[in-house]
């Protein structure tokens, strides 16, 4: 199967490929090279249900305590924009 390069970069993916591996509009890929491949990877999102509200007076000793305790954490926290 082949596909052709549109003058803004893009391509399609066909249609039979899209229905054998559920992909639908609006899903969000990871792209990478792996020598002269170009390698697609959907990211699923987690459930919403697994995440809480938690306010300030939780979430700021936390991330003091990340902060303070080692460089893998720093360098997590500053990765994830939070200084």
């Amino acid at each position: 199967m082949h596909v052709k390069v549109s003058k803004n970069g893009r391509i399609v993916i066909p249609k039979e490929i899209r229905e054998t591996l559920g992909i639908k509009e609006g899903l969000n890929f990871k792209i990478r090279l792996e020598g002269k491949k170009i390698i697609l990877e959907p990211l699923s999102e987690p459930p919403k249900e697994i995440f809480i509200k938690a306010g300030d007076n939780i979430t700021e000793p936390m991330i003091r305590e990340a902060k303070e305790r080692s460089d893998k954490s720093k360098k997590l926290l500053e990765a994830l924009g939070i200084e």
